[in-house]
């Protein structure tokens, strides 16, 4: 059972990190959008980096959505005694919900905006 928990704090932290990864990737898509003046290119152009914006949008949200969903897990499958600590009461009074909320909500606003500056 220790090995199950380690994996699946494992796999949790990676998607965060892949999620932080992605949101580093829609920065630069940002950064191309306004330095290179994507607006008054081809609309090929737009096309591709609108595709890039998009999907990178996604992809953040679904790792990050899968990390938090990960620690949620996690603090719901302690032990008695790992509740008792400290870190398990944090754990436990997270508003899990309001942080995927609060994910997707980013993540439609990046797109809009993203959209928004290319068209």
């Amino acid at each position: 059972m220790e090995d199950y928990k380690n994996r699946i704090g494992a796999t949790g932290r990676l998607d965060m990190a892949l999620a932080a990864a992605y949101q580093f990737a829609n920065v630069a898509i940002l950064a191309i959008i306004v330095f290179g003046d994507v607006a008054e290119a081809s609309d090929s152009i737009k096309r591709l980096v609108a595709f890039s914006a998009v999907i990178t949008s996604i992809t953040a949200w679904i790792f990050t959505s899968n990390g938090l969903k990960a620690a949620e897990l996690s603090v719901k499958d302690m032990s008695a005694e790992e509740a008792a600590t400290a870190s398990g009461k944090n754990g436990s009074k997270q508003p899990w919900m309001i942080y995927q909320i609060y994910a997707l909500g980013i993540t439609v606003a990046t797109i809009a905006v993203t959209l928004t500056a290319i068209y």
